[in-house]
C-alpha cells in the first residue's frame, strides 16, 4: 500500500471506531444493546447518509484506497468473532445438560430453517443474484433464520439474573448446540475457501475450551473482540449498501416472522416437553430468539459470495437486530410480569447467615452453609450438600463481582430454603471475572419449581448489583444488617431500571 492508502485507511478505520464506540455507548445509556449503535455508525457513515450528503468526501474515505484494507481487517474481525463464539460454548453444562436441552434445540432449529428453505423456493427472482442457485439461497436462509447467537443468549441470561438457573443452563445448553450445527452447516455452503475460515475458527474456539481456557483468558479474548473488532465489522455492515435504496418493507417483516414465530414456538415446546410450564418454555423461547452476531456474519458472507441482494442482506441484518432487541424484554416481561416475587430478603429472615465462613474450597463452603440451616432441612442435610455439588460441576455458581449463588434442586423439600455466608478471604467458584467470591448464598429450591427459583436467582441479582451494596454486604455482622443492606439495595436497582435499563438486551 501507499503512503496515501495507508493514511485513507487509518482514517476510515478512526472514524468507523470513533463512531461505533461513542453510538455503542450512547446505545447503552439508552437501555440497548451496544451493536445497535455500531450498525448505526456504519450506516451513517455509508452510502445511506454520508454518500448522499457529501458522496465526494464518501468515495474519498470509504473507495478504493481503504477497500482492501478494511476487507482484510474485517475477515479478522468475522474471524475472532467465531472464535469468541466457541469459546462460548460451555462443554461441562452441554455433557450434563445436553439431553435435557436438546428438544429445545432441536425443535428450535428444524421450525426456523424449514420456513428459510421455505422463503429462498419462494423469493422474487428479483432478491437473487444468480436464479439458478436458489437452492444454495434456500439453505444458507434456512441457517440464518435457525441460529441462535450464544454470547448474546447468555448475556441476556447474565442479566436477567438467570444465568446459572437451571433454565438458564438449558437456554446456553441449547444455543450451544445451535451454534454446534449451524456453523458446520454454513461452512459447507460456502466452499472450500469462505467454507474453511468460518469452521476453522469456530473450532478453535471450540479446541481453546477444550484445553479449559481460563475464565481471566476468555474475558480477555471478549475484551478485545467487542471493543475493537466487534464495532468494526458491525459498522462494516452497514457500508455495504444503501439501506434507504434497499429497503424492501415486506420482505423485511416476512424475514422478521418467519424467524422469530417458528423459533419461539420451536423452543417453548421443546422446553415444555423439558418439564417447564408453558410461560417458563414461552420464555425460553424469546431468549433463543436472538440471532445477534451470528445473524450479521451469515448475512455479510452471503453478500459477499454473491447470493444474495442488497434488499435480502438487509432483511437478515434488521431481523438479527430486531430480535436481539425483543430478546431480553420478553423474557423479563414473560417471567416477572404477573407473578409475584420471592424476595431474598424474606427468605434470608427464615434462612441462615454465617457472618465469617471458615471454608476455603467450594465443597467445604457448600457444606458448612448446608450445616447452617439446621433443623430447616432435617433429614435432608447429606441429599442437599451432594445435590449442590453435583450442580456446581455441571456449570459454577460464581457470578462475578465477588458473587456466587450455588444451588441446586432437593427432592421432598417443600419450600425454598436460603443462607448467606461472608468469606473475606474469598472463595474460587469460578466466576469469568477470576475473582474469588466474598459473599456466598446457598439456595436450595424444591424440585421442578422452575418459576420460583427463576424469580428467587434474579432477586439475589439485583439485590446484588450495586457495588457499594455488595461492600456493605460483605462488611454485615448480623441478619438484620444484611437484611437491610439487601432490602436496600434492592429497591435502588429496581428504581434504576425502570422504565429505561429494563429495556436492555445486552
Amino acid at each position: 500500500m501507499t503512503d496515501r492508502e495507508i493514511l485513507v485507511l487509518l482514517l476510515a478505520l478512526g472514524a468507523m471506531l470513533g463512531l461505533a464506540r461513542g453510538l455503542g455507548a450512547l446505545a447503552r445509556s439508552r437501555g440497548m444493546p451496544a451493536i445497535a449503535g455500531e450498525v448505526a455508525a456504519g450506516v451513517l457513515l455509508g452510502p445511506t447518509v454520508l454518500g448522499r450528503i457529501a458522496p465526494g468526501a464518501h468515495a474519498w474515505l470509504f473507495g478504493a484506497a481503504a477497500d482492501a484494507g478494511l476487507d482484510a481487517i474485517t475477515t479478522v474481525a468475522v474471524v475472532l468473532l467465531l472464535v469468541a463464539a466457541g469459546l462460548h460454548v460451555d462443554l461441562r453444562v452441554l455433557r450434563r445438560r445436553g439431553r435435557v436441552a436438546l428438544p429445545t434445540a432441536v425443535l428450535g432449529i428444524v421450525l426456523p430453517a424449514l420456513c428459510g428453505f421455505a422463503l429462498g423456493f419462494l423469493l422474487p427472482a428479483a432478491n437473487l443474484v444468480d436464479p439458478s442457485r436458489r437452492p444454495l439461497v434456500a439453505a444458507l436462509l434456512a441457517v440464518a433464520l435457525a441460529v441462535s447467537a450464544l454470547p448474546v443468549v447468555a448475556k441476556t441470561m447474565l442479566e436477567a439474573g438467570l444465568y446459572k438457573s437451571d433454565v438458564g443452563l438449558l437456554v446456553t445448553a441449547a444455543a450451544s448446540i445451535d451454534e454446534l450445527v449451524a456453523w458446520p452447516w454454513l461452512a459447507l455452503l460456502l466452499g472450500p475457501v469462505r467454507g474453511a475460515v468460518v469452521f476453522a475458527s469456530f473450532a478453535a474456539g471450540l479446541v481453546a475450551r477444550l484445553t479449559r481456557v481460563s475464565p481471566r483468558a476468555q474475558a480477555g479474548v471478549d475484551s478485545i473482540v467487542s471493543g475493537f473488532f466487534a464495532p468494526l465489522f458491525f459498522a462494516s455492515v452497514g457500508l455495504r449498501v444503501d439501506f434507504a435504496a434497499a429497503f424492501d418493507p415486506v420482505l423485511c417483516l416476512v424475514v422478521l416472522l418467519l424467524a422469530s414465530v417458528p423459533k419461539v414456538l420451536g423452543c417453548a415446546v421443546g422446553a415444555r416437553i423439558a418439564g417447564l410450564r408453558w410461560r417458563e418454555a414461552t420464555a425460553v423461547g424469546a431468549a433463543m430468539n436472538a440471532r445477534g452476531a451470528m445473524g450479521f456474519i451469515v448475512a455479510a458472507l452471503a453478500l459477499d459470495a454473491g447470493l444474495v441482494r442488497a434488499s435480502t442482506f438487509e432483511a437478515l441484518v434488521l431481523m438479527s437486530l430486531a430480535t436481539s432487541l425483543a430478546s431480553g424484554p420478553a423474557l423479563r416481561w414473560l417471567l416477572y410480569a404477573s407473578q409475584p416475587e420471592e424476595d431474598v430478603v424474606t427468605l434470608l429472615r427464615r434462612g441462615a447467615f454465617v457472618s465469617e465462613m471458615h471454608a476455603t474450597t467450594p465443597g467445604d463452603a457448600i457444606a458448612e452453609l448446608v450445616r447452617a440451616l439446621g433443623s430447616l432441612i432435617k433429614g435432608m442435610k447429606r441429599d442437599a450438600r451432594d445435590a449442590v455439588l453435583e450442580r456446581e460441576l455441571v456449570a459454577p455458581t460464581g457470578l462475578g463481582d465477588e458473587v456466587a449463588i450455588p444451588h441446586a434442586a432437593i427432592d421432598g423439600l417443600d419450600r425454598p430454603q436460603l443462607a448467606l455466608g461472608l468469606a473475606p478471604r474469598g472463595i474460587d467458584f469460578g466466576a469469568l471475572d477470576g475473582r474469588p467470591a466474598r459473599i456466598v448464598f446457598l439456595l436450595l429450591m424444591p424440585a421442578k419449581a422452575y418459576d420460583a427459583e427463576v424469580r428467587i436467582l434474579a432477586s439475589i441479582a439485583r439485590a446484588t448489583y450495586d457495588a457499594r451494596a455488595r461492600e456493605e454486604l460483605a462488611k454485615a455482622t448480623t441478619v438484620d444488617e444484611a437484611a437491610r443492606v439487601l432490602a436496600r439495595s434492592a429497591k435502588r436497582t429496581r428504581e434504576s431500571m425502570r422504565p429505561k435499563n429494563m429495556t436492555a438486551t445486552g
